[in-house]
């Protein structure tokens, strides 16, 4: 069972979304606890989620601020809530590690910088979730994320690629926020939030489908696109028996709401008003504000503060709304024709994806409030096209995922040895040892599925300053047992040698490594660039273009190239005294000869290795290189389980 982190920011509708995602998590059996606003604890406890809040102050300044439903001023204010927001979800992150430990994993949208500066500071994975496309900027299919996106759309994709490379203006409105925090929690600080932390390296969570928005090449990886959650609370909040009684006495009502954070809506309701008076329809209107709403209204019109869409939609014979994603899907779910006045933030773009369905009509709150919406309500009401093209979006809601798919990859998201695994009584354990410079990630995938796998970390460094003295320290820090089998990748192979001096193993299993000290050819490349420059130098410059790298190589890149940006991402945050400690250390290993040790030691090699010589009979020889752990992970857990099942 693992503990998950849900790091939600913002209204409601953005908080329903990692509800669903905590009830999934937690049929699975899975440890949630939510963390965010005050306000919404209530709702976190109704489905059984425990709760860390961070105040509510920042949030009221939010939803407070008129500019926030503005379509050229919305970002900005949005940017400087969550700059300020930064540290309140970074010391929640860290009063329960203090509390309860190290989490397995954070689920946080990109917004939440607070959660992006926890995984630098305590490295627990973090998988961002968008809940809508307008989060994939890119250059394949360029999204709806302000005016200036218009003229963007009309260059050549390569203009648009470098435009979308340059300084992000937003980043100024968060940026000082972000970087007092980090220095405060002695994180290194980002340069650039749109090029380092937009999508985090351990995976993105795309919440709508692939009709809706497609995956396009420069999307990042690795992403699972799954569905719209539709959650809306509607078993602890049911309609209320005088909304049934309403809605049972006449046609099927037209439902206007500006959003549950809207504050500043009565243009619209006064519009919608109008509206109902012309058209002669009935009508419901939803607001948490209900001063928004002007006093003297028709007994056509039914007023509330919420209704569970999934419950109301499917009785009415439109939908007026802002353009909220949540809601937004809960439209297509009931199959109901759409009107959308977008305001600011996602919903323009949320707006033209509706219309380009057919399912609706986009216009924008300007647009809406100016007189200029009778025609198009009209349009949603009477045009069969519209109601046609709504339907089959209801049929295609219908056709959802199963669950247990999303569990299960955000299941593989967590660091391998953090993974819940339970011990077989039979056989020995497994330690899986990664490379220097490197940490579990170098097992990935079907690792897991190694009996009585161990996946081990590099243990804090101690002051040792020789091989034998380290691989002690390693054997001590993780109670290695005699009769254990140790797997080790790379330069962990000379660690794993040594720990067969000390303890009665099994088996060691030497993953592209050798016990030969004069195999290790990469090892002068890498006193070279130690002595060329600083290795933490190099180390901040590799965390700045992580975005850049990844977005270079595109949504599909090779098992090699994949497996290169996870090494990568790997020696960018680890513990360079550790490293430098064995790169020292090394010219002073004698290796390991057979008359050392009675220890079986098997070898794994690629043929294609040019760090580590590959030995002239291998026990198990791909057609690889020195990541054949990652690029050919099945063969090579494969090997190590049928060694462990041998007698």
């Amino acid at each position: 069972m693992a503990h998950v982190l849900l790091l939600p920011h913002g209204t409601a509708g953005s908080i329903y979304p990692f509800v669903a995602l905590g009830r999934v998590l937690k049929e699975r059996g899975h440890r949630v606890t939510m963390v965010t606003a005050d306000r919404y604890a209530q709702t976190a406890a109704s489905v059984g989620l425990a709760f860390r809040g961070i105040g509510d102050e920042a949030l009221a300044e939010l939803l407070a601020d008129p500019q926030l439903w503005r379509w050229r001023t919305g970002a900005k204010v949005s940017y400087r809530c969550a700059g300020r927001s930064t540290c309140a979800y970074a010391d929640a992150v860290a009063g329960l590690v203090a509390d309860d430990g190290m989490p397995d994993l954070m689920l946080a949208p990109m917004i939440n910088f607070g959660a992006r500066l926890a995984r630098e500071r305590w490295g627990i994975p973090l998988v961002t979730v968008h809940l809508y496309p307008m989060m994939f900027v890119t250059a394949s299919s360029v999204p709806l994320f302000g005016p200036e996106a218009y003229a963007l759309r009309r260059l050549p994709r390569f203009l648009r690629r470098i435009a979308l490379h340059s300084i992000n203006p937003l980043d100024v409105h968060a940026l000082p926020r972000v970087r007092a925090c980090c220095a405060r929690y002695g994180v290194p600080k980002p340069y650039s939030l749109w090029e380092q932390w937009w999508h985090s390296p351990d995976g993105a969570l795309a919440l709508f489908p692939s009709w809706f928005a497609a995956s396009q090449p420069d999307w990042p990886f690795p992403l699972l696109q799954w569905d719209f959650p539709l959650e809306d609370m509607a078993d602890a909040e049911p309609l209320a028996p005088e909304l049934r009684t309403f809605l049972d006495r006449g046609d099927p009502p037209v439902v206007f709401t500006p959003g549950t954070g809207q504050r500043h809506a009565a243009p619209f309701f006064a519009e919608a008003v109008r509206l109902v008076r012309e058209t002669g329809v009935r009508a419901v209107f939803l607001s948490r504000e209900l001063a928004q709403i002007p006093r003297e209204l028709p007994e056509t019109i039914f007023t509330a503060a919420y209704a569970p869409f999934s419950r109301l939609l499917p009785l009415a014979g439109a939908f007026v709304h802002h353009g909220g994603i949540g809601t937004l899907a809960q439209g297509l779910a009931a199959g109901v024709p759409q009107l959308v006045t977008a305001m600011s933030l996602d919903q323009p773009d949320n707006a033209e994806r509706v219309a380009r369905l057919g399912a609706g009509v986009a216009t924008s709150l300007r647009a809406f409030v100016n007189g200029r919406s009778l025609p198009a309500l009209r349009r949603v009401l009477d045009d069969p096209a519209i109601r046609a093209a709504a339907e089959t979006c209801a049929e295609r809601m219908r056709e959802r995922p199963s669950p247990g798919a999303l569990v299960d990859w955000l299941e593989s998201r967590q660091v391998p040895s953090r993974r819940a695994r339970r011990a077989s009584a039979q056989g020995p354990p497994v330690y899986l040892v990664p490379g220097l410079g490197a940490d579990s990630r170098s097992y990935p995938g079907p690792w897991i599925g190694v009996p009585n796998a161990i996946f081990v970390e590099w243990p804090p460094y101690a002051g040792e300053a020789s091989i034998p003295a380290l691989a002690q320290h390693f054997a001590d820090a993780w109670h290695i047992p005699h009769g254990a089998v140790v797997v080790a990748c790379s330069l962990g192979g000379a660690i794993a040698c040594e720990i067969a001096r000390l303890r009665a193993l099994r088996a060691v299993v030497l993953l592209c490594s050798s016990p030969d000290c004069q195999d290790y050819v990469g090892m002068r490349r890498l006193h070279f660039w130690k002595r060329l420059a600083p290795l933490a130098f190099i180390q901040r410059f590799l965390r700045r273009r992580e975005g850049v790298r990844r977005r270079r190589y595109g949504r599909d890149p090779s098992a090699l190239e994949a497996a290169l940006l996870d090494v990568i991402e790997q020696f960018s945050v680890c513990d360079l005294r550790l490293f430098e400690c064995m790169v020292d250390a090394f010219p002073g290993w004698q290796g390991l000869a057979p008359a050392d040790t009675r220890t079986r030691i098997a070898r794994i090699h690629g043929r294609h290795d040019s760090l580590v010589r590959p030995p002239a009979k291998a026990d198990l020889l791909l057609d690889g290189g020195h990541f054949v752990p990652m690029t050919h992970a099945r063969e090579c857990a494969e090997f190590v389980t049928a060694l462990v099942a041998s007698r």
